[in-house]
């Protein structure tokens, strides 16, 4: 998967996550559906932790200006 924004990923996830708990998904679709998803979640917790470092950083840049 192409890099991708925060809010189309979180989307897709949510889908994926609708899709598997209604449960009417063939086994092999459920599966692809499941790595996908994982795929995603690992992207949006990157997503997130690289935001956290650059607001530490700003924030670390605002303590020096007082």
């Amino acid at each position: 998967m192409s890099k991708t924004d925060y809010q189309t990923a979180f989307l897709r996830l949510e889908t994926i996550a609708n899709a598997l708990e209604e449960g009417n998904l063939p086994l092999e679709e459920s599966l692809i559906l499941y790595e996908e998803g994982n795929t995603l979640a690992n992207e949006l917790r990157i997503m997130l932790k690289s935001a956290e470092q650059k607001l530490v950083i700003l924030e670390l840049g605002e303590d020096s200006v007082d």
